[in-house]
């Protein structure tokens, strides 16, 4: 027993100097393991101080380079507070459409002031065209009434089927005068002839009146081109009211025209007013178809154009 027990305790001391000696071995470790963890840290501090260092010095423009950069920061700012380009096309085109807006009205004012200039001097010329067109007005009055007498004549216009197959005689009415310018005596057979032939009391002979005949025949196929000046004083002068000088000879030159084969073409320039109403009642009493159309005579030359089976010249 007291072996046993001796022999435990040898075994029990050895144990805890094992046990002592690895604890200080562990610690010798660890303190070794801080040492090599702080010995490097401290190297890589010197090492990036020391190449900080060498880059400043190998660098001589970075103090330029920095400020570079700030500006760069700055323009980045200023182009975001600066406005969009859809912004800045808006106001441009506000900006335009004020200026043409300003333009316009100048423009109205401008004309205006000419129509507010022009006023009095439109009011002057007024009062001397007053008159004139007072007494025109009256005239129209009275041929109006002495037409609404006329109810016992023939006063209309045939329809076109009334008139086929008729000879158009043309009878120009200007400046108040009847001008007969052709003076049908002979026979219709040849109604090119008949076109051609001049009355010298109504046709100025002096300036060559022409008759251009591209085509005709007896039987239809007419195309015909005339220009015929007027003698100024020629033809018949329709009187004031109740001046009755002209009918006996307008009577005479319709004794040469036949109802059956002839139809009556008035051409009216705008100065006849006058001279229409009692002429077309003198043509309709004598029983002939008649058409009217009105004309254009700035120069005094009658121009017309004769096509196949037209009855109206014009």
């Amino acid at each position: 027993m007291s072996r046993r027990s001796q022999s435990g305790d040898e075994f029990g001391s050895l144990d805890l100097l094992l046990d002592t000696v690895c604890n200080m071995f562990g610690l010798f470790i660890f303190i070794g393991i801080i040492v090599a963890i702080l010995a490097g840290a401290r190297s890589k501090e010197l090492i990036t101080k020391a190449s900080t260092a060498g880059a400043t010095a190998t660098d001589p423009l970075s103090q330029e380079r920095a400020a570079l950069q700030r500006l760069r920061v700055m323009v980045a700012d200023a182009e975001k507070k600066s406005p969009d380009e859809s912004e800045s096309q808006i106001a441009s085109g506000k900006l335009k459409s004020l200026r043409d807006s300003n333009t316009q009205t100048t423009k109205k004012t401008q004309e205006l002031a000419s129509i507010l200039k022009s006023g009095g001097e439109r009011t002057e010329a007024l009062k001397v065209e007053l008159p004139s067109l007072r007494a025109e007005i009256k005239q129209l009055e009275r041929e109006l009434k002495a037409e609404a007498a006329t109810v016992d004549k023939q006063v209309r216009t045939p329809r076109k089927r009334e008139v086929e197959g008729l000879l158009p005689v043309q009878v120009i009415l200007w400046k108040d005068r009847v001008y007969w310018i052709n003076p049908w005596i002979g026979s219709i057979d040849d109604p090119c002839t008949r076109w051609s032939e001049w009355n010298p009391n109504a046709v100025d002979m002096s300036a060559h009146p022409e008759s251009i005949i591209h085509e005709c025949f007896r039987g239809g196929g007419q195309w015909i081109e005339r220009h015929v000046p007027l003698l100024a004083k020629g033809g018949l002068e329709v009187g004031q009211e109740g001046a009755r000088e002209w009918e006996e000879p307008l009577r005479a030159l319709l004794a040469h025209l036949s109802t059956k084969n002839h139809v009556v073409s008035l051409k009216v320039a705008p100065d006849s007013h006058r001279a229409f109403g009692p002429v077309r009642s003198l043509i309709a009493e004598k029983g002939f178809a008649y058409e009217v159309s009105p004309i254009e005579m700035s120069d005094g030359i009658y121009r017309d154009e004769i096509r196949d089976g037209v009855a109206t010249a014009q």
